[in-house]
């Protein structure tokens, strides 16, 4: 029975595929009702998962807790063109550069759930605590999912600092209001100061926050063009064509954020989530120096261990001949310094 509830709620939770009701965007991403896809491809509906479900979903067990480092004092200011990035938790890191202190799709919470006492729990601590953060400057949001936007940390974090915080189309509405929040169609820039320019990107993914606003509010990735740099952070995505043309746009990549978990069965997820090796295929269309694993190992959302995407990702590198340090995981609280060069890590 455990197996089950865990299934239909990570399926409820990843996919909130059933109506939407009273929705208008004039965007050209909107169509009859709905944000889509550019490739094409949407996520199963909840019905179409359970159909998929042909009751032999084997789920890891996953222990309740691990011990995992927490950095009690992080740096304040960075001032350097150099980055330094945390990671904090699934898809939360603290990248710091340039005397900017980012962070991405904030996740502090016990839960990520509609409910307080139940839905997918985390097994280890924040590597951060979200009391001891620097003051943020930046807040992005790739979409609404709980495991990517949770509410309490970020409403917390806009009365606290007040950062300038961009998300995709129709999800400020459930923000604290504020003057910085800014809603991104896809391919959209905005000048965020004198050397950071932050554009919102397409990736082949969903949003939906209960069955009744299926992909009410835009999905996304960003580039953040700081300095010199190229910095990608890809949210949740399925793969798609997007990769190469993000590189097309933007020539290679200096640092990316790449999800290599939750995709566990394939017939279920592959639309919406990366496996390791859809992860390193990624990789190689955006011609990064360096790509970082995230979107694994804290919420137990479907079948895989919460080991299985670090050691995958291993066997995807040496099938494909890359080399072991141009795609890495972090230590969760252990901060890591990106240099510009694989050569200097």
């Amino acid at each position: 029975m455990k197996k089950i509830v865990i299934v239909l709620v990570g399926m409820l939770l990843m996919a909130c595929t059933m109506i939407t009701i009273g929705v208008k965007h004039d965007s050209p991403n909107f169509k009859d009702g709905t944000f889509r896809n550019k490739s094409g491809v949407e996520a199963l509906s909840l019905w179409e998962m359970i159909w998929a479900d042909d009751g032999n979903i084997e789920m890891a067990e996953w222990p309740d807790s691990v011990e995992t480092q927490v950095d009690e004092e992080p740096l304040k200011v960075f001032n350097s063109s150099d980055i330094r990035v945390t990671f904090i938790n699934h898809a939360t890191f603290l990248i710091q550069t340039a005397n900017l202190n980012i962070l991405t799709d904030p996740v502090f919470s016990e839960r990520v759930s509609p409910l307080s006492f139940a839905g997918p729990k985390r097994i280890h601590k924040p590597g951060i605590d979200i009391e001891n953060l620097p003051e943020i400057d930046v807040v992005i949001i790739s979409h609404d999912h709980y495991d990517h936007l949770d509410l309490a940390s970020a409403n917390k974090l806009i009365k606290r600092d007040n950062p300038k915080v961009y998300v995709g189309l129709g999800l400020a509405k459930i923000l604290t209001p504020s003057s910085n929040v800014t809603e991104m169609d896809w391919w959209e820039s905005i000048q965020v100061t004198d050397n950071f320019k932050l554009w919102f990107l397409d990736v082949q993914h969903n949003s939906g926050r209960s069955i009744i606003n299926r992909n009410s509010t835009l999905w996304g990735g960003f580039m953040l063009q700081v300095g010199d740099k190229n910095i990608y952070f890809g949210g949740d995505s399925g793969y798609a064509d997007h990769y190469q043309r993000t590189y097309e746009h933007f020539g290679p990549v200096d640092l990316a954020f790449i999800p290599i978990g939750a995709y566990s069965p394939r017939n279920i997820f592959k639309r919406v989530h990366m496996d390791p090796y859809d992860a390193v295929q990624a990789h190689i269309d955006l011609k990064a120096k360096l790509s970082i694993g995230m979107h694994y190992g804290t919420f137990q959302l479907t079948a895989e261990s919460h080991t299985e995407p670090v050691e995958l990702l291993e066997k995807a590198k040496f099938d494909a001949d890359i080399p072991a340090d141009e795609f890495i995981t972090l230590d969760i609280g252990k901060p890591f310094n990106f240099l510009g060069s694989p050569s200097k890590y």
